[in-house]
């Protein structure tokens, strides 16, 4: 049978050093984001693979993009005793924004120390969070008979093997968008530059050409032999010219 509010508020003393009555949520208690966080990269430009752990100050907030995937551990130690079981979840408001569990959803008896959440944001836009952001819930119920007893320590901080996997990049929606369009841009700027230099070289063509075309005219005009047919019209019209001055001449001086 799952606890009350009122079993709650007598018992989870006992088992969450920093209860706090104000965060009884009807039967559930709310648990925070705690000190440290990871989030995978999403392989945009500014969002290093391989990327370290988030340390938090207080307030201090991180987001998990959409299709990414966190690990968040949270800020309370809580105690699972021997005769119940614990389940836990995020609340609904986070919910609703595309945040999902994927973590499990009980903590078995026994279980002593921080929870650490792995959560997947499922939803079109980033989800943002902060430290000490109540957004988990927990439930305690009573099992029928304790089992044998056996302590399981939990997390004081983010396994690396853990971690290690998601270094990489999960490819999402948004990952893919960003690397079409940056091979889109990169295809854009080598046709420009292709384009360009396509122009500079048609110009240098054109100039060389009309370099050797004027050069070309040149030199035959310097090598040209002479034109001797026009040579021979010059020649016999200047002498036409002066047998007729000297017949001219003749005629003047017989009238005389």
């Amino acid at each position: 049978m799952f606890w009350g509010s009122e079993k709650l508020a007598r018992e989870l003393p006992k088992f969450i050093p920093s209860y706090d009555a104000k965060r009884l949520d009807g039967a559930a208690y709310r648990l925070s984001v705690g000190e440290e966080v990871y989030v995978s990269p999403t392989g945009q430009p500014g969002d290093l693979r391989n990327k370290a752990k988030t340390q938090l100050t207080p307030g201090a907030g991180f987001t998990v993009p959409p299709g990414q995937f966190g690990f968040i551990l949270t800020e309370e130690e809580i105690e699972v005793p021997a005769e119940a079981l614990a389940l836990i979840s995020i609340r609904a408001s986070y919910k609703f924004a595309g945040l999902v569990n994927v973590s499990g959803f009980h903590v078995d008896p026994g279980f002593k120390g921080k929870l650490l959440f792995s959560v997947f944001n499922a939803g079109p836009n980033a989800v943002h969070l902060s430290r000490n952001e109540e957004c988990f819930l927990i439930w305690y119920a009573d099992l029928a008979e304790a089992g044998p007893a056996q302590t399981k320590v939990g997390y004081a901080n983010i396994p690396s093997h853990l971690t290690g996997p998601l270094a990489a990049g999960i490819q999402s929606f948004a990952g893919l968008e960003s690397k079409i369009s940056e091979t889109e841009k990169k295809l854009t700027d080598r046709v420009t530059t292709l384009e360009r230099e396509q122009a500079v070289f048609k110009w240098g063509l054109g100039l060389a050409a009309g370099v050797v075309l004027t050069l070309g005219l040149k030199q035959c005009g310097i090598d040209r032999p002479p034109d001797r047919a026009n040579a021979a019209i010059t020649a016999n019209a200047s002498q036409s010219a002066t047998n007729a001055t000297a017949a001219d001449q003749n005629s003047l001086t017989n009238a005389n």
